[in-house]
């Protein structure tokens, strides 16, 4: 079945509604009852005339989705859902819940959603990347991620486009971003959504024109063009520091801080050398260096393309202290989801071995 990515589920709804000769305003009270109400059954829609539902189930089929659960995965605070889109590809989300400051009344959750089926960057670390590439996402096949834990009742208090895929190598991922953040759609506050990028500097100029709220993060893992050009290929076409100026420009414009990843390869990437490399690069950024933040994150194993292990708890420490000590923020990032393959880097879209 080919999937029409450019025509949405609103085009499709607009145009049965023209062709039935029903009212326009139908297809803004039938997207209210998906975004608002989490009302995924057309035939359901009780506040649409009998036949408009009829009509809607014979062009579009019950199911106002388009996406359905295959599995789903669940550690303490972490859940992940494998998902079948309807032209039988498989991609996963992950719903990671924490506490923050140890509060036992506040449960904060973030959602790391997928945009494209597999990946065609090949980062070396990164189980997705192994996979190849198959497809782009639609704007419905992302934003229906959401409404599935939406649906069955699950509080969401961030989107993070952080699952399989290259968002900025997906058009899709702007219109989903208009659904995701628009008061008719479903009403994120743009602050609340994050994009993570390997380095597409269109992207990246793109992101600060249309959304300049929303919290943009660059994917570096290493602070030397030749090993991160090995490491992750993508360098051959934009080279970090090509990136860092993108980044530079969208910082002074938008005045937002911007996030760099750094996935720690234990005697790759996570030597003192490293650290003040990397604290190098976001100085040179200028007077408005202070806005990057390192998110430090532990390497999680998976079917990578090359085998990596996870550094020491005192590698670790001597990095993150070597950042503190030259003045550059940071964070080591916590670990969610990695004993059901749901950390970071580990998506393979696969049915777990028990369930085979």
């Amino acid at each position: 079945m080919e999937i029409e990515l450019l025509r949405t589920r609103a085009t499709k709804i607009a145009e049965i509604l023209t062709k039935t000769n029903s009212p326009s305003y139908r297809g803004k009270q039938i997207l209210g009852e998906i975004y608002k109400n989490y009302k995924f059954s057309y035939s359901a829609m009780t506040s649409l005339p009998l036949e408009l539902r009829n009509n809607l189930v014979s062009e579009m089929g019950d199911s106002a989705l388009t996406l359905t659960k295959v599995t789903e995965s669940k550690e303490e605070q972490a859940t992940k859902v494998l998902f079948q889109t309807t032209d039988g590809c498989k991609i996963e989300a992950v719903l990671m819940s924490f506490q923050p400051n140890d509060s036992r009344d506040y449960v904060h959750n973030s959602l790391c959603i997928s945009s494209q089926v597999g990946c065609a960057l090949g980062c070396t670390f990164c189980t997705t990347g192994k996979l190849g590439f198959t497809r782009n996402l639609s704007v419905d096949e992302i934003t229906d991620q959401i409404l599935f834990f939406l649906g069955n009742g699950q509080e969401i208090n961030n989107i993070l486009f952080m699952g399989m895929g290259e968002p900025f190598a997906n058009p899709n991922v702007f219109d989903a971003l208009k659904i995701i953040t628009s008061k008719e759609g479903l009403g994120f506050g743009k602050r609340h959504v994050s994009v993570s990028t390997v380095g597409i500097i269109p992207g990246i100029k793109r992101l600060q024109q249309e959304f300049p709220e929303v919290k943009l993060a660059f994917s570096l893992h290493s602070p030397f063009d030749e090993q991160r050009l090995e490491l992750m290929p993508i360098t051959k076409m934009y080279p970090i520091n090509d990136v860092m100026l993108s980044l530079k420009e969208f910082v002074e414009k938008t005045n937002k801080r911007v996030f760099i990843a750094y996935i720690l390869l234990e005697n790759v990437n996570d030597s003192i050398g490293h650290a003040e490399e990397l604290a190098r690069l976001i100085k040179k950024q200028g007077e408005k260096s202070y806005l990057y933040h390192v998110n430090l994150i532990r390497f999680h194993p998976g079917q990578t393309e090359k085998h990596f292990n996870t550094p020491s708890t005192k590698r670790v420490e001597i990095f993150t202290k070597t950042l503190d000590k030259l003045g550059i923020q940071n964070t080591l990032r916590q670990s969610f989801g990695v004993g059901i393959e749901g950390g970071c880097g580990q998506l393979a879209a696969k049915i777990p071995q028990a369930e085979n």
